[in-house]
């Protein structure tokens, strides 16, 4: 549920309001087909506190995700074969995954990318190049341990 108009220059947004105490799994798994920034990701969450697998395509993705369970999912937008948008509707679709936390984080940040998004059922949208920090925040909102 949108609160407010997003604007252009905004970095990040949340559609789903992200409260304290939404779950007690520090599980994340990032999907990024650039290998780097995934697993960057992947090593600036460890050094955080979350537990945290990079995946470097969509393959499995869908898989991996029913049978490990991360509260949250982090999305690249624009990747070969299935992009994230589709990925996010299969993990809607899902008994299994349909309550994760997906959050897109794309280069892909104009008003229309960001309704699409929205469409296919992310919660969130951190815009590249990406503040680890908002995003940072953002999980930590969603945990039970804000630290």
């Amino acid at each position: 549920m949108a609160t407010r108009i997003p604007q252009d220059s905004e970095d990040e947004l949340e559609w789903r309001p992200i409260g304290t105490r939404m779950t007690d799994n520090r599980r994340v798994l990032v999907v990024d087909d650039y290998p780097d920034a995934a697993d960057a990701l992947q090593l600036l969450l460890f050094a955080n506190g979350f537990e945290c697998r990079a995946m470097h395509g969509a393959e499995d993705v869908c898989e991996l995700a029913s049978e490990w369970q991360p509260f949250a999912v982090v999305l690249d937008i624009a990747m070969p074969g299935v992009d994230g948008l589709e990925l996010a509707r299969r993990l809607r679709a899902s008994e299994s995954t349909s309550h994760m936390l997906l959050i897109a984080c794309t280069g892909y940040a104009s008003q229309r990318d960001r309704e699409q998004a929205r469409a296919a059922g992310f919660d969130a949208h951190c815009a590249k190049p990406l503040t680890p920090q908002r995003l940072l925040e953002l999980l930590k909102r969603a945990t039970s341990d804000n630290a």
